[in-house]
């Protein structure tokens, strides 16, 4: 009788770490699709703002949807600031961080060039900064995807 608690409880035990294995395996998965779709967003951003910004110079009727073109890509940062990594994605994730901060710092500069009135689109192409920080996110995207795999 006793034999077969042990063999129970030993059983029991296996089952769950294989449960917690799991577990982790979907939180990875989970964390990769959605910092891909952050990845997705960022490159979208970077491929509309600066037409948007220039379009917007010569039409200020389209400064808002530059503004709020400016306000979802820092609600996607804030999202992605609150994200909890898995184990295995931290290394990736505290890089992913450092380039949100950088992004979101060049966000708050182009915001506050639009409320100054003193934005020149023309610049914001020069001004690599903000869009080489999108780039190195997306150089990341490697490293995301084979967590996901």
């Amino acid at each position: 009788m006793m034999l077969k608690w042990a063999a129970a409880a030993g059983l029991s035990a296996i089952l769950l770490s294989g449960c917690s294995l799991l577990d982790q395996a979907n939180d990875t998965l989970t964390y990769a699709n959605d910092i891909s779709g952050f990845l997705d967003e960022t490159q979208q951003f970077a491929s509309d703002i600066p037409a948007l910004l220039e379009n917007a110079a010569s039409n200020p009727s389209l400064m808002e949807d530059a503004q709020g073109q400016l306000e979802n890509m820092q609600q996607e940062i804030d999202q992605v600031q609150q994200m909890e990594a898995p184990v295995i994605a931290e290394g990736v994730h505290e890089k992913l961080l450092d380039y949100s901060a950088q992004l979101e710092s060049g966000l708050n500069e182009v915001n506050s060039k639009i409320e100054n009135g003193t934005l020149d689109p023309a610049a914001l192409l020069e001004n690599t900064e903000l869009l080489k920080t999108v780039q190195e996110l997306q150089e990341l995207r490697n490293n995301i995807e084979k967590l996901g795999q």
